[in-house]
């Protein structure tokens, strides 16, 4: 999900947040209670007065605005502030801004004809300032263009406006043959400022006054320079700047290069505007002069993978028609350019001849491929050696080797980072000296100092409770380790088996295979889980064939099903899987066989890893955390007072994401949806339920049948229902939190579950649980850096429990932002958590300290983690169901046949391309209907009430 989405989300979901309810007020149980928790997090907890004028101010203006429109539950208004912890000072890379200019003005532009408008309006705006047009002229300083629909003036344009354009490519030579489009300008609104500094000021008597396309106007004129001088990736992110090298990715003509850039967006906060800015990084294509010359090269080094990968939404740069052209490459054919032929006035013509005949050009190498740069329909073959790819991101997969460089470079400490923004991104962005002109157009100037923020360093849990006794955590630095203590409660193993997979590469020996099991034996042993006295069921593969022999490793992994057959005959408790090494086809081949086919739980151990490794105990002890928890054990707890704020009623944790395909994948393959349920007081063992839905909804569509298994589990643990539900959903930007509430969607869905669940539950009168939804933002720019040195961790990073809810936060909304783990690499990024429904009353302190508190459970680490654990299993749980469709989400389809029906090199018009629309449809319908063959009834009865996706 984009930045700038996010942004524009934010505000559309804050209208009315000031006055009136929009739409229906959850009603509060009249037994609830307390409309705010009293139930706080453990005690003695510090608690601090916080904030100057500002901050006072706020809270007067909150506080006026709850007692005009009382609690609702629907985006609840702030309660209040935190108060808990030890404060902090910080700075956050945000920056004021001034405006001075009372009106501004947008428009919505139009192109007609609009056949291919979308291909040429942002060009189409850039020839208009060539045309003698008096109106444009007088008005084109002052202006900025998002280059698709919407354009925004610091003056009054005369209406109508309509502008006739004669539209050429670059380096085409203007005449008089060139089409002519005509661009019409309307107004769409008059903006007066005067009422976003009232709404900036929670002023209530403007509660139904929507910012959202206010702000999307400020983003666009803040964006202009960037977006005209620089390369866009996204809506927000800018790279391509004087002064910045490429850093190597992968070696090679057709290796990738990580550049560095800067994201802005416009934020609303209390009493004022303010821009966020924040450091980049994104990987790009090398810049390929001719890619005959790159041709060989990545056919060498991966067997037509890299040319698959290659393919995805490139676009490619032609020059024989005498100007610039660019188009998206959809594939490489297989067939060369003297055999890859199509339909030309009646005869068949090879594109080599077409290429002499047409444009005079005796292609060099006539035997290699040629680029389909068209359509499904309508292919435009080119010759590669006429091809060739200008710097541009790179929207695929990395691989390993890429993502650790990629990580690598990205890396700085926060003092870096924050330099960096203040003396380079500022001014390439031209936000201040030297500043855009436009800016002063507009009345605009930026402060070239960040904001100063107030935080709180949250404590951790006083204890985590294991079976050997509690052991302290070290407060500031958000970690243990598990010396002389055992699990909580440490699973049992009757039989196990051992799978040796043996690959074209290396043969491991007998003695490393039983130097590996006995190893890890022990260090299951060792942290408290019990084995029988007995030797595993020990099987291996022949030698498979290397990857790049069988790149999909179909007939491998048929060959791993049929051994693993035979070794779940005797019914082992798990298998251990040793691999040679990490392969991205086998693990996902052998989890599929595992959890869906057969219902035995796995884990696997990378030899190449654990055999290098002079002190392996660390890593078995590590695979040791994810197996205790797959056979239904619990590796720690927290202690009773930092778990009173769920216990004080029976609470069920929720955690809820969706993933999606992604640019490798099949068009048409489906999104999975995954829900996480606690199913005790412990909060520690975590069920899930997954489900296939429409390609690329975020939305669940089965939420309330999924809900209904993750209620009936805990009803079957627990002994009873839960009083109170809260959920943690992921995934969801801020454009959406309103659709998360809207009627029929997900609150109402899981609201139905509660129905469901009392209508099966004998003698249970009335069961209507309290719902609070909670969404959690990862992907976002905000940063922190304290202020003072002594505050900051060794690498200049805030401490493990810094939360901020202050002066950088939601004008009205119940949000904040935490950094529970400590960021051991690089700058902390926290999560941003907004409440958006709430019927328990959540205090800011009890959803804070809670939200903390809650991060040391999570079970596949021995310290505190980013994002709340619930929220962090759904999202282990999608990737995990993605192993099952991995032939849809990683897919290496074949390239186009080397022949067309299709006449020449033009486009589709009217029917034509209603039907091509219409093919591509029943396509991904097949693509999806095939996947959901594939799915079957998912995970295997055997393993669905376990953690088998940790």
């Amino acid at each position: 999900m984009s930045i700038n989405r996010t942004i524009r989300g934010q505000n559309r979901g804050i209208r009315g947040r000031g006055g009136a309810q929009r739409g229906p007020v959850g009603q509060r149980d009249p037994t609830a209670g307390p409309a705010r928790s009293t139930s706080g997090p453990p005690a003695k907890l510090q608690q601090v007065s916080q904030g100057g004028k500002a901050d006072d101010l706020h809270e007067q203006a909150l506080d006026k605005m709850r007692r005009e429109v009382g609690i609702r539950c629907e985006r609840p208004i702030r309660p209040g502030f935190g108060t808990y912890g030890k404060p902090v000072t910080l700075v956050a890379n945000f920056f004021a801004v001034k405006i001075t200019k009372p009106v501004i003005y947008t428009y919505r532009v139009k192109v007609e004809p609009a056949r291919n408008a979308r291909d040429v309006q942002r060009r189409l705006l850039l020839l208009l300032g060539q045309t003698n047009d008096q109106t444009w002229q007088s008005v084109k300083s002052s202006v900025a263009f998002d280059g698709r629909e919407t354009l925004v003036s610091a003056k009054e344009l005369p209406q109508p406006v309509q502008i006739t354009v004669r539209f050429f490519e670059e380096g085409q030579t203007p005449g008089p043959n060139l089409p002519e489009y005509t661009v019409s300008l309307e107004l769409l609104r008059r903006w007066e400022i005067s009422k976003l500094e009232k709404y900036l000021n929670c002023d209530v008597n403007d509660d139904n006054y929507d910012i959202s396309p206010l702000i999307t106007a400020y983003n666009i004129v803040l964006q202009q320079h960037a977006s005209s001088t620089a390369i866009r990736v996204g809506n927000s992110r800018y790279f391509g700047f004087p002064g910045y090298k490429a850093n190597e990715l992968s070696t090679g003509v057709t290796g990738l290069e990580a550049f560095r850039g800067f994201f802005l967006s416009a934020r609303p906060v209390f009493g004022e505007l303010t821009v966020n800015v924040g450091v980049c990084m994104a990987p790009f294509y090398k810049p390929i002069t001719r890619l005959d010359s790159a041709y060989d090269e990545f056919v060498d080094h991966s067997k037509g993978a890299t040319l698959q990968r290659f393919a995805q939404n490139v676009k490619v740069t032609t020059k024989y028609l005498g100007y610039t052209k660019r188009r998206t490459l959809l594939r490489i054919t297989s067939s060369s350019a003297e055999k890859t032929t199509f339909i030309k006035d009646g005869h068949q013509i090879s594109v080599a001849q077409h290429f002499e005949n047409v444009h005079g050009i005796c292609l060099e190498r006539p035997d290699l491929p040629v680029a389909d740069l068209g359509t499904e329909r309508r292919p435009i073959y080119v010759p590669l050696e006429l091809c060739m790819i200008e710097s541009q991101p790179f929207r695929g997969l990395l691989d390993d080797r890429e993502t650790t460089a990629m990580l690598n470079y990205a890396c700085q400490p926060p003092a870096a980072n924050f330099e960096e923004i203040v003396n380079r991104g500022l001014p390439s962005l031209a936000l201040t000296e030297p500043k855009a002109s436009l800016l002063d157009e507009f009345g605009i100037s930026i402060s070239k100092t960040m904001t100063d923020v107030p935080g709180r360093e949250l404590p951790p849990p006083k204890s985590l409770q294991y079976r050997s006794g509690p052991l302290p955590i070290q407060p500031a630095k958000g970690s243990w380790n598990l010396t002389n203590v055992k699990f909580h409660i440490g699973a049992s193993v009757a039989k196990w088996a051992v799978l040796v997979i043996f690959d074209g590469h290396t043969t491991t020996s007998a003695e490393n295979v039983t130097k590996v099991w006995t190893g890890f034996r022990e260090g299951c042993q060792k942290s408290g889980m019990t084995f029988a006295d007995q030797s595993p069921a020990i099987a291996n593969t022949s030698q498979l064939p290397r990857q790049s022999q069988d790149r999909s490793r179909v007939e491998d992994i048929k060959k791993i099903k049929q051994i693993i057959q035979k070794l779940v005959m005797d019914k082992p408790t798990f298998i251990l899987v040793l691999l040679p090494f990490r392969d991205t086809k086998l693990y996902p081949g052998i989890k599929r066989i595992c959890d869906v086919e057969l219902g035995m739980h796995s884990v696997t151990i990378v030899l190449n890893k654990v055999l290098k490794n002079k002190g392996p105990q660390q890593y078995y002890a590590n695979v040791a955390l994810k197996l205790n928890q797959k056979l239904g054990g619990i590796n720690h707890t927290l202690d009773v007072e930092s778990t009173r704020w769920l216990t004080t009623k029976s609470t069920m944790l929720v955690g809820m994401d969706v993933t999606h395909p992604g640019p490798a994948s099949k068009a048409g393959t489906p999104s999975i949806a995954a829900v996480i349920a606690t199913i005790d007081k412990s909060f520690a063992q975590c069920p899930a339920s997954l489900r296939c839905q429409r390609s690329k909804q975020e939305m669940i569509d089965d939420l309330t049948e999924m809900m209904l298994e993750r209620l009936r589990a805990y009803k079957k643990k627990s002994g009873s229902l839960p009083d109170r539900v809260i959920v943690y959903r992921d995934g969801v930007s801020e454009g959406q939190f309103d659709t998360v509430l809207e009627r029929g969607s997900e609150k109402d869905k899981i609201l139905d579950a509660f129905k469901a669940i009392h209508k099966e539950t004998k003698g249970l009168a009335e069961y209507r649980p309290h719902l609070s939804i909670i969404i959690c933002g990862k992907r976002h720019h905000a940063r922190f850096k304290p202020k003072d040195d002594k505050d900051q961790t060794r690498n200049g990073n805030t401490r493990p429990g810094t939360v901020v809810d202050r002066r950088i936060t939601a004008v009205f909304d119940f949000d904040f932002y935490l950094q529970a783990h400590d960021g051991i690499k690089g700058q902390a990024r926290p999560t941003h958590y907004t409440v958006i429904y709430d019927e328990s009353g959540l205090s800011a302190n009890d959803i804070q300290q809670g939200t903390h508190t809650a991060s040391y459970l999570y079970a596949r680490a021995t310290k505190a983690v980013s994002l709340v654990p619930l929220a962090y299993y759904a999202d282990l749980a999608c990737e995990r169901a993605r192993c099952y469709l991995d032939g849809f989400f990683s897919s290496e389809q074949s390239p186009a046949p080397g022949s067309s029906n299709w006449k020449g090199e033009g486009r589709g018009k009217g029917k034509g391309r209603a039907m091509a629309v219409d093919e591509r449809e029943a396509a991904k319908q097949r693509v999806y209907d095939a996947a959901l063959q594939a799915w079957g009834d998912g995970v295997h009865p055997n393993l669905k009430e376990t953690m088998f996706y940790i």
